[in-house]
């Protein structure tokens, strides 16, 4: 509901169940395309309310917290990338050593996905030269003037009273002589003032540090290596274990490999023991129930129909009209000429009178004397008879 009444409003949210065919998985790219198309598909829909399940209940969207530490599938997927190429590394230097398929090597690695940001400033005084140093700010005040006829002394009356007459003092010292200015003795002269203000710039370093989401904090790693197969000269093949030293040769080879470092706890284990080996019979799976033949079968199934239905229009409608349009008329029945040729005789062009009419006027006479003998000599001649009927 759109309406802006309602202020709560459920956000949307979508499911979509997928039936694969046995062995057949679906990659990142697959899956985020399944989900941003019904995404679209819905107006207001998050991608991440999108969930994806195949039909074993398996989720295959990434967008989902799983109960594996709260990691992701986009997390446990990288660290399953981390720990299969250790093993691969370790597969690939010892295969050649002990001989592929007499080992077995797991490694299982933390990781650590918290990000860190630490920021931090710091202020140092000016050192060194300090013609290096970098000013700020500056500023000056300065202050003159002259003093001569300021006046100054004792207030009150006693100021204003003329002086008194001199005398002789009896000790024989000389009495300071008063007079009206009283203590402006040194009121006379120039005074003078400056300040001066300067603000330099502060040493501040300001960093910001953030940690790499990802790091490994700990690597363990576990081989079993089978035992050694020995030949004696009678051709017997026997197994035989390892010793101590060659496996700790194997040991250490392992730790160079997936870069050991002791300080951050990592372990590394190589045991000797005999493997079990089960020849598993392999099951062919017939031609017809191959999914990638029965792929191949659905692409081509609508071409191949589109081609029968084809077939069937031309050689049933078609190619019998074609036929009946393009075949040559029958040929006329022996009778159908003389038919024709009476009902269109007055069609036909005129033909000259003969010179010699008493053929013609003894057909006329015989024809008025016996009429029925007439008849059945043109009766003869319209059946085809050669010899005329006899009368």
């Amino acid at each position: 509901n759109q309406n802006g009444f309602f202020r709560e409003q459920q956000k949307p949210s979508a499911s979509v169940l997928l039936s694969l065919h046995p062995g057949r998985t679906l990659d990142r790219a697959q899956v985020a395309g399944i989900v941003h198309l019904v995404s679209w598909s819905v107006p207001e829909l998050d991608p991440k309310n999108v969930s994806v399940l195949d039909q074993t209940g398996a989720l295959l969207t990434s967008g989902e917290r799983s109960q594996n530490g709260g990691m992701d599938a986009q997390q446990l997927q990288y660290v399953n990338q981390i720990e299969t190429g250790y093993a691969k590394r370790i597969a690939d230097l010892l295969e050649p050593i002990v001989g592929r398929d007499n080992l077995r090597a797991t490694v299982t690695a933390d990781v650590d996905f918290s990000q860190r940001e630490a920021t931090s400033e710091e202020f140092r005084p000016n050192q060194g030269d300090k013609a290096a140093v970098v000013i700020r700010s500056q500023q000056t005040s300065e202050q003159n003037g002259a003093n001569g006829a300021t006046p100054s002394g004792v207030p009150g009356a006693a100021s204003n009273q003329p002086p008194v007459a001199a005398t002789a003092p009896l000790t024989g010292a000389a009495q300071p002589l008063q007079t009206a200015q009283g203590g402006a003795a040194g009121a006379a002269g120039n005074s003078g003032r400056r300040d001066a203000t300067t603000n330099y710039e502060i040493d501040k370093t300001v960093r910001v540090t953030r940690n790499a989401s990802g790091n490994v904090k700990r690597l363990n790693a576990a081989v079993v290596v089978n035992n050694r197969s020995v030949t004696d000269p009678k051709g017997k093949t026997t197994q035989v274990p390892l010793t101590d030293p060659e496996i700790e040769k194997l040991a250490t080879l392992v730790r160079e490999s997936i870069g050991f470092n002791k300080d951050r706890g990592d372990s590394v284990k190589v045991v000797n023991a005999p493997f079990k080996i089960e020849v598993i019979p392999q099951v062919d799976v017939p031609l017809w129930k191959q999914p990638e033949v029965i792929d191949m079968l659905r692409a081509a199934a609508v071409p191949l129909a589109l081609a029968f239905v084809a077939l069937l229009v031309f050689f049933g409608l078609v190619r019998p009209a074609l036929n009946a349009a393009l075949a040559p008329p029958p040929p006329p029945e022996p009778g159908s000429k003389l038919a024709e040729v009476v009902d269109d005789a007055q069609e036909l062009p005129a033909l000259p009178a003969p010179k010699n009419t008493d053929h013609l006027d003894g057909a006329r006479a015989l024809a008025k004397e016996n009429p029925a003998a007439v008849a059945g000599i043109l009766r003869g001649w319209v059946n085809g008879e050669t010899a005329p009927a006899k009368a």
